[in-house]
């Protein structure tokens, strides 16, 4: 059985960000940010899972459960930037190589960006940075498996399944926190984010 939560906070723009959290059974199995310039239903929510997992494991619930409860405060920690990394149960679903994937994204460290070539050579595939982009894409937990932090060779911004803007919002999140630039290249922040200053 599922239930999922929405949790809502603000991000070092003073901006709202949610993040919608399932999971089943005892483990994170989705999860999908969204904000005011890219809202997202939970009907939309519902259906991204019931797409994913069989209907007889995907109820309509909203609903807690003490490995919800435990992401809601994690989350919100992170919103507030006072947590770097995640500590949650989750639950992996696709094929080998995009767990792999997946399972080293998590160890890439809070406001750091490797370049998906980098992720290609750290699980010993240094020829398949298309490949990790492509898993990267496939991500079916954003901000627990952090895929934002992946940007495209030369310092470019790369894609997000979430869209380009939240993907900037979370970089730039990051970076204020820790009081740096992000080393990108391009209009990252655009005219209504300004950089942080160290």
């Amino acid at each position: 059985m599922s239930n999922w939560i929405s949790i809502e906070g603000h991000l070092a723009d003073g901006l709202p960000m949610r993040l919608y959290v399932a999971e089943c059974p005892g483990k994170i199995s989705a999860t999908c940010l969204h904000d005011d310039a890219h809202p997202r239903s939970s009907d939309e929510f519902e259906w991204q899972c019931r797409t994913a997992e069989s209907a007889a494991e995907w109820p309509s619930s909203n609903r807690s459960s003490e490995v919800l409860r435990a992401a809601e405060q994690q989350v919100l920690e992170y919103f507030a930037g006072n947590r770097l990394q995640f500590d949650l149960p989750l639950r992996w679903q696709g094929t080998e190589f995009q767990i792999r994937v997946w399972q080293e994204l998590t160890r890439v460290p809070f406001g750091q960006t490797p370049n998906y070539g980098t992720i290609a050579e750290r699980i010993g595939v240094p020829n398949a940075s298309r490949a990790v982009g492509t898993a990267n894409g496939r991500n079916r937990l954003p901000l627990f498996v952090p895929c934002h932090r992946i940007v495209a060779a030369g310092g470019k911004i790369g894609g997000f399944t979430g869209g380009l803007s939240l993907k900037k919002r979370l970089l730039a999140h990051e970076a204020a926190v820790l009081g740096i630039g992000t080393g990108l290249t391009g209009n990252l922040f655009g005219p209504e984010m300004p950089r942080s200053h160290a």
